[in-house]
């Protein structure tokens, strides 16, 4: 559904956030004059541009949807959200931004990159549209990054540019018209409270794929194949992730036997890195890029805030900051891209019932001393480290991120890695990863 399509109808707005207000002001941009009714949890006083808008917070929410004939849903409301599930049993036609995003850049036949997984999409989707730049090409890097992507489609399209759109499962869950390049990295169980289940939360991700159009092109991780339903078979032509095509071994990118360059001077760390390094190279030659620019942007790009992020020496300990880390099998990357140097892991955050079996496997492996367990997935870490029984970490159970600072200070060797990857969501502490990264940066600063 594109933007002109609405101009004549009465809109619902759920959701106020970053999305919310992109959404408010393309109606207005587009010409939308009727009222707008903005339904949203807690109390809003709109904007002064806001035009003509009728507010519904709480329990008035519902009352709202009876105004409405279209309802405009940000992305993070899931289907189990009272609000969204009245406007089913009322037959609402719903959409979301990320959809009338897609409308209007598919109807004006661009180019857009749509870009998901479990972990690394965003350091991915940088990746690439530094890339991009790089070569010169017009672009834009939006979505789940934390840029509203409607904010600037009267730019992309004045210039006619690419877009890299970052895409979250909420994002993918109710697709409509896929993108015209669609690349999805490896994927691991999250956001099941969101979704309801493993299955529902893999079979979002790959709406990326199935709701593309004849023609478009697909870059999939050969682990998340296993997902793809019949009806969108992988096509020879496509990339998968294999020796037959872009794919990284023995410390080189390679073209089939081809060999691109060397990771030799890629500043950042990790196996997984380099996986999703092969992405960037396949989708920058879908878009008429060669290795050149991706191989240059590899040699200076040394990653994003809160993602495996050295934060050098303090007290003769390097301080690993991976507060974006929110699932178990992010710190199993985390360990992997630093043993054996890594000595002291802090882990622990909101309970979301992930299995932490594989991480609790890999510290079995030995390397890793002292194991510090925060509130509350640390205590079950801890809780399934004593079952299994055999060698493990000295375990040290702790109140806040404060004291798991103090202790790392007390227990890391000189010249060893304290490694700060939670491994489980913030929001029992920290109102984002972004806070909790922030706040471990500052704790180890101040350490004395």
């Amino acid at each position: 559904m594109r933007i002109c399509e609405l101009i004549d109808r009465r809109i619902g707005i759920l959701g106020m956030g970053v999305e919310g207000h992109a959404l408010l002001t393309a109606l207005r941009r587009a010409g939308h004059e009727r009222p707008v009714h903005l339904l949203t949890e807690k109390p809003f006083t709109p904007p002064a541009t806001a035009g003509d808008v009728v507010c519904w917070s709480g329990e008035q929410a519902a009352a709202g949807l009876q105004e409405v004939d279209i309802l405009l849903r940000s992305p993070g409301f899931s289907p189990a959200h009272p609000v969204r599930r009245l406007a089913d049993g009322l037959g609402l036609v719903q959409t979301t931004p990320t959809n009338i995003y897609m409308a209007e850049i598919r109807h004006a036949r661009l180019p857009l990159v749509g870009m998901t997984g479990s972990k690394g999409k965003s350091t991915t989707s940088t990746l690439l549209y530094e890339t991009l730049r790089e070569a010169g090409l017009p672009v834009f890097l939006l979505g789940n990054i934390g840029v509203a992507a409607l904010d600037h489609l009267e730019a992309v399209l004045a210039q006619r540019a690419i877009t890299v759109l970052e895409m979250s499962s909420y994002q993918c869950a109710d697709l409509v018209v896929g993108p015209s390049i669609a690349v999805i990295l490896n994927l691991f169980p999250e956001h099941m409270d969101w979704h309801g289940s493993v299955a529902a939360y893999y079979q979002a991700k790959m709406r990326l794929a199935t709701t593309q159009l004849s023609g478009d092109r697909l870059r999939i991780d050969h682990r998340a194949v296993a997902w793809m339903p019949p009806q969108r078979i992988v096509q020879p032509e496509e990339e998968i992730h294999t020796a037959t095509g872009i794919h990284f071994a023995d410390g080189w990118f390679y073209r089939g036997a081809v060999r691109l360059f060397n990771d030799a001077q890629m500043r950042l760390p990790g196996r997984h890195n380099r996986e999703n390094s092969c992405a960037v190279l396949a989708a920058a030659e879908l878009l008429g890029v060669d290795s050149g620019p991706v191989q240059r942007v590899l040699e200076r790009f040394e990653g994003l805030p809160y993602r495996l992020a050295d934060m050098g020496y303090h007290r003769g300990i390097q301080w690993i900051n991976d507060a974006i880390s929110t699932a178990p099998e992010a710190t199993v990357v985390a360990l992997q891209a630093f043993m054996p140097r890594v000595a002291t892991l802090i882990v622990g955050g909101k309970d979301r019932g992930f299995d932490y079996t594989p991480l609790v496997e890999i510290l079995e492996s030995g390397g890793v001393h002292s194991l510090i367990l925060l509130p509350d997935t640390g205590f079950r870490v801890a809780d399934l480290v004593r079952q299994r029984g055999g060698a493990h970490p000295s375990l040290i159970e702790v109140s806040t991120l404060a004291e798991a600072v103090q202790s790392a200070l007390a227990v890391t060797p000189m010249g060893r890695i304290c490694l700060f990857s939670p491994g489980a969501p913030s929001y029992n502490q920290f109102i984002n990863f972004e806070e909790r990264g922030r706040a471990f940066a500052s704790l180890v600063d101040q350490a004395v």
